[in-house]
């Protein structure tokens, strides 16, 4: 610990000897950075951006966020934040009384991956830490826990183990959807969106506090993957009432590409232009993480010689993209209605490239091996 910084957390010590005789208070600091690698900073209230070294203090309303770097923050009753690359918290609320029932800490875990450890002089009541992610809120009842945050605000939680390899206690992970209880070390659970409950719990198996970062929320461990699998098809049977049932859709989550060869060619008569799904219901943004954790390839025989395939993508109407895909006079057709009309059709004789970034959805569809012919296809709001 360098002087400088000494003479600083002497300064923080004292301010909060103030705030604890004076009665519930704010403080003007309420920590300090005291670990600062790379690229990392300090945006406040008044929009002013700091950068985040090592000493610099932390106010009330100060967004701490990493680029390429780490930060570590400890508050003045010794809880700490640690924040990996590409992350962002918003630092809401954090005030200290003499009596720690009034006390108060409140925080959002926006983006990336960060760490929170509950302080250890008792100056804060854990019932009165709020710490939240776009699509969960979690109580702290132990110390120690990880959230991983995707840019889509998919939350991915993990309960740490103490010094001695235990839990560190336990959290609560809720929602306007449901909760659940995490109370063993390396537990976790994945909330994908607001009005979707936490899955299951699950105990990760093989990993450390420091094998935890960003590509949990892009590759889930095997655990975190099946538990979204079976909240998927719990949802599914849940919603599934014979007068839900449309006995006319294709459907396509039953079949393999040695289906559609069987069945011969999918093509216009085959599909639904009114298939958009202008209200997204909230088991596609599970699904639609399903089928990014693995690669999506289906053939079907060609109009012409030979078999059409394509990668990221299925003959006829796609959940994820909501691209209904079919063949057309001797072509690969991709139509799609939803805030707007997309249709596009390609002769074939060339491999085809079809990246769409639009309405939450982006990825590219690749027909043939793709790289011959590139459409770019992008919404823009005005």
């Amino acid at each position: 610990m360098t002087q400088s910084y000494r003479l600083i957390k002497k300064t923080l010590l004292a301010t909060a000897s103030v705030i604890l005789l004076m009665g519930e208070a704010y403080a003007s600091s309420i920590g300090g950075v005291i670990e600062s690698t790379g690229v990392g900073s300090l945006v406040r209230e008044s929009s002013d951006e700091v950068k985040a070294d090592v000493g610099q203090e932390i106010e009330l309303n100060d967004t701490a966020q990493t680029a390429k770097g780490r930060m570590l923050i400890k508050f003045l009753d010794d809880a700490e934040l640690s924040l990996i690359e590409h992350t962002k918290v918003y630092i809401d609320k954090v005030y200290y009384d003499p009596n720690p029932s009034k006390s108060k800490m409140v925080m959002k875990m926006a983006l990336g991956t960060a760490r929170f450890a509950s302080g250890r002089l008792g100056m804060v009541d854990k019932k009165n830490i709020d710490i939240s992610t776009p699509t969960a809120t979690i109580a702290v009842r132990g110390t120690d826990f990880t959230t991983t945050v995707d840019e889509l605000g998919r939350s991915l939680v993990i309960l740490l183990p103490d010094e001695w390899g235990e839990p560190s206690g336990e959290i609560i992970v809720s929602n306007d959807a449901g909760s659940i209880t995490l109370t063993e070390a390396y537990a976790a659970t994945l909330v994908s969106s607001i009005a979707t409950p936490p899955t299951a719990k699950v105990v990760i198996d093989n990993i450390t506090p420091a094998t935890i970062d960003n590509m949990f929320i892009v590759n889930p461990p095997e655990e975190v993957k099946q538990a979204l699998e079976e909240q998927l098809a719990d949802e599914q049977d849940k919603d599934m009432g014979a007068l839900d049932v449309d006995y006319l859709a294709f459907d396509e989550l039953e079949k393999d590409f040695s289906d559609y060869v069987d069945d011969g060619v999918y093509t216009r008569l085959d599909f639904d232009a009114l298939s958009g799904d202008f209200l997204t219901d909230v088991q596609d943004v599970v699904e639609e993480l399903i089928r990014t954790m693995a690669e999506l390839e289906d053939v079907q025989d060609s109009q012409g010689s030979g078999k059409a395939r394509l990668v990221n993508a299925k003959w006829g109407y796609n959940t994820d993209s909501q691209y209904s895909v079919f063949e057309e006079d001797g072509g690969i057709a991709f139509y799609r209605n939803v805030n707007g009309v997309i249709s596009i059709r390609f002769l074939t004789g060339g491999g085809i490239s079809l990246f769409t970034d639009v309405n939450g959805y982006k990825d590219t569809i690749t027909a043939d091996g793709g790289e011959e012919i590139n459409v770019f296809v992008t919404q823009q709001d005005f």
